[in-house]
């Protein structure tokens, strides 16, 4: 610490010549006392302030800290989740809109072998040219279905390039979905503990509450006294570099606070009802934790059991359409029910891929209920799990 002071206040000169050991015998005339010329002082001191004890204050502080190092790493992490959820719904969002493409292309090009098909008949004499004319229709619907489709996928490239901030990553080459369904999803309770081990906003606010908690504890240390050491080593001089002389002090000072204005206690009080929140709302975010891992995990088994009727119907679809191709053929019945299994089949399709890639997310969902998700898995490494 330094200081200067340059006066010709009679206390400053007084005192900046006893501390530079100058006084003498004539500095006691009172004309001296009273109007001393103006006298300068400069002043090298060391200081060191030392706490004895703080009732625990420092120590408190010291785990809110780290308390609130956690926090800061349970915020990043929830944040990571999230965005890796949203990034797994872009994913396979724009490998659905491709699977319903392709199905849509297909059902396309089986409509202009149908149509094909009428017009050959028409010529031959054994169809009414309304058969040509419903083929015509049909094909100009699936038409407009693929334009539609091929639309969705730019849609979710966009969505994607969004997600992943990278302005040509929705059109580059993806990793292939995975062929097989999401796995069935293990026993609930098993689940919900997991959940509540890991999910970073749970921990967030458990962490919250015990950093309310020392905060509540740190409210109560007011009522207690402070005790610390003080030692001060001083140097004063006239001039910088000139003679000096140097002094000491040591002290020990006791800080009790006897009365504020109850501001004590009303910090005690706020700093408890805060406590109390933060608890209710950890308790809060457990109940709706339990609820998103029971309506995930039922989102699940839903799409499974979808899976499993879509893939029975496309079999029975396909079956309807060739057996109905066959007899329009031969002349035994009329285009209308041909496009009407034309148009089962590929609703058949479409159910099939909805309901198979519903299985991913539905498994995303789940994942991030748990605290645990990772990201999107290709094919290889769907079946790796």
């Amino acid at each position: 610490m330094e200081t200067y002071n340059f006066s010709d206040n009679p206390s400053q000169v007084f005192m900046s010549k006893l501390n530079q050991r100058v006084f003498t015998a004539q500095d006691f005339q009172l004309n001296n006392l009273n109007n001393p010329n103006a006298y300068g002082n400069f002043r090298s001191g060391l200081v060191l302030n030392q706490p004895l004890f703080q009732a625990g204050e420092a120590v408190l502080s010291y785990q809110q800290a780290r308390l609130g190092r956690e926090m800061a790493g349970a915020i990043v992490l929830n944040s990571r989740q999230q965005l890796l959820f949203q990034v797994t719904q872009a994913y396979f969002g724009l490998q659905l809109a491709r699977e319903k493409l392709g199905v849509v292309q297909q059902a396309r090009r089986t409509a202009a072998e149908h149509l094909k098909i009428a017009q050959s008949r028409v010529k031959a004499g054994t169809a009414v040219r309304a058969d040509v004319l419903s083929g015509e229709v049909q094909l100009a619907k699936l038409t407009q279905e693929e334009m539609t489709a091929a639309t969705e996928i730019k849609i979710a490239q966009s969505a994607l390039s969004t997600v992943l901030g990278l302005p040509e990553a929705g059109s580059r080459p993806l990793a292939p979905a995975p062929k097989e369904p999401a796995p069935a999803p293990p026993q609930l309770d098993d689940l919900q503990k997991t959940a509540q081990e890991k999910r970073p906003d749970l921990k967030h606010l458990e962490l919250a509450a015990r950093v309310a908690q020392k905060e509540y504890a740190k409210a109560r240390l007011n009522y207690l006294p402070r005790v610390r050491v003080v030692a001060e080593y001083d140097v004063d001089q006239r001039r910088l570099f000139g003679s000096s002389a140097d002094s000491y002090m040591v002290a020990a000072l006791l800080n009790f606070n006897l009365f504020n204005g109850l501001a004590d206690l009303a910090k005690v009080r706020e700093s408890r009802a805060k406590q109390t929140q933060a608890q209710e709302f950890k308790r809060e975010l457990e109940d709706r934790v339990r609820h998103q891992v029971t309506a995930a995990i039922l989102n699940l088994k839903t799409a499974q059991e979808r899976l499993k009727v879509a893939g029975a119907a496309i079999s029975q679809a396909r079956e309807s359409l060739r057996l109905i191709r066959l007899r329009y053929e031969a002349g035994l019945t009329i285009l209308v029910d041909l496009l009407t299994a034309e148009d089962a089949a590929k609703n058949a399709d479409l159910s099939r891929v909805a309901a198979l890639f519903d299985t991913y997310l539905a498994q995303a969902g789940l994942e991030l209920s748990l605290g645990t998700i990772s990201g999107p898995a290709a094919g290889g490494e769907a079946e790796k799990r």
